[in-house]
């Protein structure tokens, strides 16, 4: 349990645990977004539409950072159609991808709601592929960063 889990007010203030090693090199996380490479992930995804996709090279693990010459990491950003007290789904297509779902994160706002799990269903609705902890106000048209092992491209979540 995290101090933003457990008084998410804070969540104003500092940004909610982040795993550096499951996102691409230079990834950073802010109150209510993820930078990659100084590049808002929020803002490319009002440039470009969601699902959209962003890759980087991915961190070498127990490097404290280190870009792999080898390795990729893709970022996901997806819109959530529907959301439910027990579901969220998505607006891409995921259900194929190793998807590293705690890292998962709301971006685009700050919620003060408590966390809890939520069953995700993917696009093609053919059931749950995932459970990720997110913010208990979810609602359709919140945004979800998320990051994926590997290269993946656009067509891959469409």
């Amino acid at each position: 349990m995290t101090l933003t889990a457990l008084l998410p007010t804070l969540r104003s203030s500092i940004p909610a645990p982040f795993d550096a090693a499951a996102w691409p090199a230079g990834a950073a996380p802010t109150l209510d977004d993820v930078t990659v490479r100084a590049m808002s992930i929020d803002r490319y995804a009002d440039l470009c539409g969601t699902p959209c996709v962003c890759t980087g090279p991915a961190v070498i693990p127990a490097s404290g950072g280190v870009a792999s010459a080898n390795s990729s990491t893709t970022v996901v950003v997806t819109t959530v159609t529907n959301a439910t007290c027990a579901t969220v789904q998505l607006d891409a297509g995921v259900a194929g991808l190793d998807v590293t779902w705690s890292e998962a994160r709301l971006i685009g706002r700050i919620s003060h709601a408590y966390v809890k799990p939520y069953a995700v269903i993917d696009a093609h609705g053919s059931g749950a592929c995932g459970t990720a902890v997110l913010p208990s106000d979810l609602h359709p048209g919140d945004r979800l960063a998320f990051p994926c092992p590997g290269n993946h491209t656009l067509g891959d979540v469409r």
